[in-house]
């Protein structure tokens, strides 16, 4: 059984969520409220300022980090020996760890526990694994993985998702030009990942699955707007300030950015700040949309997964634009000196069972056995891989960022 735990709210005070669950500081510090590690100023200022307060002066999405924080909590309840933000160091104990897209997170830990609870029967306990959203440390601990230089440091597992810093150029300096990771897929793939040859030519990934970001509109709100084929055509004046897309305080989705810029160049990065009206999570999206307002934005970039939970869906479109939606990968890496050992684990990972449960929560597997239920569509936009390896994509993601938070903010953008 799960251990049970205290969701916070935006209504507690900042002393009693910090007195009670102190590794959240990493969190608070990431969103602009590291002042509050000082002692002094915990104790002065932190029972009387209620979580939203701050959050309010900061810009900061209320739902969105008390949902980061209570993700964070329940981690930490399953995990008590160390927490992933605050010691990065450690994941060289581990046998596996998993970085994963909101909407797999769950039916993944669900599978995964069940199978290691029979695993360790087996073989006396000796998996040990963290399975955390991927959200979680998009500021984190990939600039922690920009630091790693050893096959040692890491896990003999890792399943990330997303553009991350294994697509870094000093990752690729230090792990993949030296071929420590074998692709455990490398001839074998499902058909609707074959017209975007999404399997690493060089045999260092193991493709696993994928995010498909899909265009939602509130088709009340575009009567009188020009029509929507492309993804082109959300950038144009009639849009500004009309999209949301996933974001917060100096951050936004990776997964959506690189390809616009894959596409339409820096301008096109300009352009999309511009039509940016704000970046929250995609559950914040769906409030949105099923909350019957008309005041809110008539377009938003989120995962398939999100799409399909909008309640009101006579209200909307889910529209895939012509050149695709956008593929936003799941990957794993596997130590080629670990296969052996970790080969019962792998194996269950890259099981048509395993990989049919990840296809029937939307996000479709690269199991060739497997039936995807997002097979109908058609066309995926995906940056590809000599996009990933021609570019320093730890630099072009500053340069990126650096352009649309000036231009979303110039425009009125806010988060």
């Amino acid at each position: 059984m799960r251990e049970q735990f205290a969701a916070v709210n935006e209504n507690m005070s900042i002393f009693e969520i910090l007195t009670n669950h102190p590794y959240l500081i990493g969190l608070f510090k990431e969103y602009g409220l590291g002042k509050f590690e000082q002692t002094e100023i915990l104790e002065k200022l932190g029972p009387l300022l209620k979580l939203k307060t701050p959050l309010k002066m900061m810009g900061v999405n209320k739902g969105s980090f008390v949902e980061l924080l209570n993700e964070s909590i329940l981690e930490h309840s399953k995990n008590s020996d160390f927490t992933l933000t605050e010691n990065p160091e450690r994941q060289k104990d581990l046998t596996l760890l998993a970085l994963l897209p909101c909407g797999l997170k769950m039916p993944f830990t669900r599978a995964f526990e069940a199978f290691t609870t029979e695993y360790n029967k087996e073989h006396g306990n000796s998996l040990k694994y963290l399975l955390e959203g991927n959200v979680n440390h998009e500021l984190s601990y990939y600039k922690y993985i920009d630091s790693v230089e050893s096959f040692e440091e890491l896990p003999d597992i890792v399943i990330s998702s997303d553009i991350n810093s294994f697509y870094h150029k000093s990752f690729r300096e230090h792990f993949l030009e030296k071929k420590g990771f074998v692709d455990l897929l490398p001839n074998k793939i499902n058909a609707d990942f074959e017209k975007i040859a999404f399997n690493d030519p060089d045999s260092q990934f193991t493709m696993l699955s994928a995010n498909l970001l899909v265009l939602v509109s509130i088709d009340e709100l575009l009567e009188e707007k020009p029509a929507v084929e492309s993804w082109k055509d959300i950038m144009t004046p009639e849009f500004q300030n009309g999209v949301v897309m996933r974001g917060q305080a100096e951050f936004f989705c990776n997964g959506v950015l690189l390809p616009f810029y894959s596409l339409f160049g820096m301008e096109g990065i300009t352009n999309l700040a511009r039509s940016v009206r704000t970046g929250v999570h995609p559950s914040e999206m769906v409030k949105m949309i099923d909350s019957g307002k008309t005041d809110v934005a008539p377009l938003y970039i989120m995962p398939y997964f999100f799409a399909q939970k909008i309640k009101n869906k006579e209200r909307v479109s889910i529209r895939i634009p012509n050149e695709g939606a956008i593929v936003s990968p799941v990957q794993m890496f596997v130590k080629k000196d670990s296969q052996d050992k970790v080969k019962g684990i792998t194996d269950f990972l890259l099981s048509t069972e395993f990989g049919q449960l990840c296809a029937d929560a939307y996000f479709p597997a690269v199991n060739p056995e497997v039936k995807n239920v997002t097979s109908h569509i058609e066309k995926l936009l995906w940056l590809g891989w000599d996009f990933l390896k021609q570019n320093d994509i730890g630099r072009l993601k500053k340069d990126i960022e650096k352009n649309f938070m000036e231009n979303f903010r110039a425009t009125g953008g806010y988060v």
